[in-house]
């Protein structure tokens, strides 16, 4: 019952000094504001990256041209005779002018083969992919980024209509969800055969995309794609290559490192408000035991002990501290949430983030409570009265 007296006197005391108990919780306030928020942003744009790269698998490769002839279509029948491979996709692009009526834009026109949609699986927004139809000799097809059809002024009226790609007329079949999938934003997608009538580019292809069967052949895959590729142009191990080619595993580990470093980085700066936050507090709560020396007087002379005084004076600050941490916690998550909507990520809430938070401020409130709730509690009860 003692505790529970000692508490209300602390609480009491916070209570009769709201404004100035509210401005000294302010750096805390601040710190775990900034810590949440920083890790918040940092945790759902890496969700968002991984998310996207996930869509393209984790068992996939890409292997990227480096100069207009480095590969050609051959290479990529050549890489999907190899053991490993469950999916081979080509990809033709090339900058390009997309119109309708009176409006005209650029966009990235890009040819794929009949693989593409089965392996991506964009997220389709209206109408449809590129179905096998639309891979007949004659036809002219064409699936449009979310970007790249909100720049033309498309809507799902238009399907079924004609769009002009670099002057030709190709028929709209649909448009795909930039939200969901990766790489397809701002881009528009044709046959293969029709990309070659488009730029003339045929045998040569910009990248070549292969699937393992497993992830764990993907690195095997890796080896033996660089190996087939060397043997076909005649280059030495050592030798500089035409191409390149990206683990999609690799890349997912390598943006997981960054973001985790990234984190880690942005927490320890915020940490610094908690640290001047926690100062703020001692500061004020030595001033406050000053101005109450008279009042530890008559408590210690009507019986309190020194574990008394003590006690008021640490709940006081971690009060102050932990009330401080709920609401920065609070205005952290409004923070973060605000930034997911105006950067279109996604917005992520971490337990161990909430606990990080919430416990740093109660150890805050502990190590720079302690020095004044000694310094009051130690005070004598003769010389205290005698204060003036």
């Amino acid at each position: 019952m003692r505790l529970l007296g000692t508490a209300s006197l602390a609480l009491n005391r916070i209570w009769a000094t709201k404004i100035r108990s509210l401005l000294t919780m302010l750096g805390v306030v601040i710190g775990v504001a900034a810590i949440v928020a920083l890790t918040s942003i940092v945790d759902g744009a890496s969700q968002g990256i991984n998310k996207s790269l996930a869509t393209l698998g984790t068992n996939q490769l890409n292997v990227t041209s480096m100069f207009p002839d480095a590969l050609s279509e051959l290479d990529a029948r050549a890489l999907a005779e190899l053991d490993e491979v469950s999916v081979m996709f080509v990809q033709s692009v090339n900058e390009g002018t997309i119109a309708t009526g009176d409006t005209r834009v650029n966009a990235r026109l890009v040819g794929v083969s009949s693989q593409y949609f089965e392996a991506v699986k964009p997220d389709i927004a209206i109408g449809s992919y590129l179905s096998s139809s639309s891979y007949a000799a004659s036809a002219k097809d064409v699936v449009f980024g979310g970007d790249a059809a909100g720049d033309l002024g498309l809507t799902k009226d238009m399907l079924g209509k004609t769009v002009k790609l670099n002057g030709q007329d190709f028929r709209l079949v649909g448009i795909l969800d930039d939200q969901v999938g990766f790489g397809t934003s701002g881009r528009v997608y044709v046959t293969l055969d029709a990309a070659r009538k488009l730029f003339s580019q045929y045998p040569y292809v910009s990248s070549i995309v292969v699937q393992a069967k497993t992830p764990e052949q993907v690195d095997a895959l890796q080896f033996s794609a660089d190996a087939l590729l060397r043997e076909r142009y005649g280059l030495t191990a050592e030798a500089e290559t035409r191409y390149t080619i990206t683990n999609q595993a690799n890349l997912i580990a390598a943006v997981g490192s960054i973001t985790d470093t990234l984190g880690l980085l942005l927490t320890g700066i915020a940490a610094i408000s908690l640290i001047v936050g926690g100062i703020g507090i001692m500061n004020i709560m030595l001033v406050s035991v000053r101005e109450r020396t008279r009042e530890i007087g008559v408590r210690r002379a009507i019986g309190a002990k020194q574990s008394n005084i003590l006690t008021q004076f640490l709940i006081e600050a971690i009060v102050l501290s932990l009330a401080g941490g709920v609401i920065g916690l609070i205005l952290g998550e409004i923070a973060a949430f605000a930034l997911a909507i105006i950067g279109d990520w996604v917005f992520a809430i971490r337990l161990d983030t909430v606990m990080l938070a919430l416990g740093f401020s109660l150890l805050v409130g502990v190590v720079f409570g302690v020095w004044p709730a000694r310094t009051a509690a130690k005070l004598e009860p003769i010389d205290a009265l005698r204060f003036e």
